[in-house]
């Protein structure tokens, strides 16, 4: 069945996702954002809102090889599920563990063009990802191990299939590399992140982060809006370029796990009794689960946005300087991720789900 991307892409994302959160009873506390405002300082705010669009150290011969490494590494954006076994096999988490293994790509000059994507087998994966593919396991016999499959095989088995996914919808397509179709989305997109987006979702089943929440549609979208985003931040201060997006100043937030669990620990949401279990140690979620605290983080976001900008009409809370365009929900993603990496919030307890490819 074809996935069609719906129309006003933005506020379908807002509307929707603040359905959800309201569906599953979890609650946004003004006092908590309030709090969050008055202690957040200019020092912090300029430290951690600010992204430098993913710019490596590697050399590239044309912009279209850049943006295919940009593109594929946003692709595959996933594996949170798995960090736990991923800080064991390598000491790297999920997202560096997407870095390591597209550079890797890039290093050992492997096609990643759409016919070497299509044909790329897990074990191949495993070996640039530094994925521990087989694990011995003590058997029924005495001084005798059995190799088995290891649990974060099954994340290499999803990054195969979307990069196999990928490479065959190129093919199809007419496109030599994911970059050179992002080139042309952008393109076609006219200066417009919301277009952009689109593009790619309708075109990749990996960019079509919606699910089914109580009878109703939830659009999340997290990849291809950070894609915009990337590529925005690492290209756009040239007003003539192909990815200098005029409304990514609309953009909601880029939904994953740590987004929400940080806003919980700050008591900006408040969950209700049958979802507390997701933030405890160890705190596994269904598909569905993750859906709902993402929805819920989206719209709190919103929610902060509206608020530090004074779009409901009260005081300004907080000394901070948000900038000529005030704080941005893609600047507020960015910095709550990035403060999620600080000490002093490593060990906070994150929600995890294996079953998903798309955060």
């Amino acid at each position: 069945m074809t996935f069609t991307c719906p129309s006003n892409l933005y506020a379908s994302i807002f509307e929707t996702t603040k359905k959800c959160r309201e569906n599953s009873h979890i609650k946004i506390n003004r006092d908590g954002i309030n709090k969050f405002l008055t202690e957040l300082t200019q020092e912090s705010w300029s430290k951690h809102s600010v992204a430098n669009g993913m710019s490596f150290p590697l050399k590239f011969e044309s912009l279209e090889q850049e943006v295919n490494i940009l593109s594929l590494i946003d692709i595959l954006n996933t594996g949170h599920g798995f960090r736990k076994e991923l800080h064991e096999d390598s000491d790297r988490g999920a997202f560096e563990t997407i870095v390591f293994g597209v550079m890797s790509f890039h290093i050992s000059s492997t096609q990643t063009n759409a016919e070497g994507l299509s044909k790329l087998t897990a074990w191949e994966v495993g070996s640039h990802f530094g994925i521990t593919m087989q694990k011995d396991v003590p058997s029924q016999l005495e001084h005798v191990t059995m190799s088995k499959p290891s649990v974060a095989s099954k994340l290499a088995g999803q990054i195969q299939g979307v990069l196999n996914e990928t490479g065959n919808i190129l093919k199809q397509k007419g496109f030599d590399t994911l970059g050179a179709f992002v080139v042309d989305a952008a393109k076609k997109s006219q200066g417009s992140a919301e277009k952009f987006s689109e593009i790619l979702i309708n075109a990749f089943p990996a960019f079509q982060d919606a699910a089914e929440i109580d009878g109703e549609t939830v659009y999340v979208f997290k990849k291809a809006l950070l894609l915009a985003s990337t590529l925005e931040r690492r290209f756009g201060s040239s007003a003539d370029s192909l990815f200098a997006f005029k409304d990514i100043e609309g953009s909601p937030i880029f939904a994953d796990n740590v987004i929400p669990t940080m806003m919980v620990h700050l008591g900006i949401l408040e969950l209700p009794e049958n979802l507390q279990h997701t933030m405890k140690e160890g705190g596994v979620t269904t598909v569905e689960e993750s859906y709902r605290l993402r929805a819920a983080a989206i719209d709190g976001c919103r929610e902060i946005v509206e608020i530090a900008n004074n779009k409901n009409g009260g005081d300004k809370i907080g000394t901070v300087d948000y900038g000529a365009k005030g704080m941005l929900n893609v600047d507020l993603d960015v910095y709550l991720w990035r403060v999620a990496k600080e000490t002093q919030y490593r060990k906070v307890p994150r929600f995890a789900c294996k079953d998903t490819i798309f955060f």
